[in-house]
């Protein structure tokens, strides 16, 4: 009987250790979204000056607290606008410009995501906040079609099936640049802005979409956190 119980023993801590060690991750993952976006720039901003906002991401997960985040975004500004210096001319200016913002990002999750038994209080949901650096192209004539920016924001992320994920996402992005409306009457004509960065020119961005994790592998639980 006792050798019973103890063959029975080691046949359960063996199927525990298994599922323990056997679980899976994902260690990536790639994803759709849409929204709306604003921009603040050298013309008198208008209420509800919303524009639609499409992309793609991809996120490397290093554990449950830290992600390597790349998101794509495609917005247009367009339509009539009035620049407030009556001293270059018309104060009507028409915009029509394409942007396309590349933004290289770490994001810090302020719960564990991902539930998982192994782990203390993880949650498959959490908040988030991100900062890096970020590539814009301007689809137009302007001769400087490139420009850095500064992205930073917050999201919050819900894991709705082992695979699946929700992505809500608020992204501000301060240029290094000042040509965003791309008209020229509009690009610091009267080389004002020197050196301060806050004359620079601003992209918002507020999505949500859906990502999918990939690259499945198993791990060794007690080291993945």
């Amino acid at each position: 009987m006792l050798k019973l119980v103890r063959y029975l023993h080691i046949t359960v801590m063996i199927f525990i250790s298994s599922n323990i060690f056997s679980q899976e991750i994902y260690t990536a993952e790639l994803g759709f979204h849409g929204g709306g976006s604003y921009f603040i720039g050298d013309v008198k901003a208008k209420a509800f000056d919303i524009k639609p906002d499409i992309g793609v991401m991809f996120r490397y997960v290093f554990n449950q607290r830290m992600t390597l985040q790349a998101d794509y975004n495609n917005t247009i500004i367009r339509g009539n606008y009035t620049q407030p210096n009556s001293s270059l001319g018309s104060t009507n200016v028409s915009i029509n410009q394409s942007i396309n913002a590349l933004d290289f990002t770490f994001a810090f999750s302020f719960l564990d995501y991902g539930q998982l038994d192994y782990i203390l209080n993880s949650s498959n949901q959490s908040a988030y906040i991100f900062m890096g650096v970020g590539l814009m192209y301007f689809n137009n004539s302007n001769i400087d079609n490139f420009s850095f920016s500064l992205p930073v924001g917050i999201g919050y992320k819900f894991k709705l099936s082992e695979r699946l994920h929700l992505n809500i996402q608020y992204t501000h992005r301060l240029m290094l640049s000042d040509n965003i409306e791309g008209v020229d009457i509009l690009n610091n004509p009267l080389s004002l802005n020197g050196t301060n960065i806050n004359n620079n020119d601003h992209l918002g961005t507020t999505t949500i979409g859906l990502s999918y994790g990939l690259f499945r592998r198993k791990c060794k639980c007690q080291s993945y956190k």
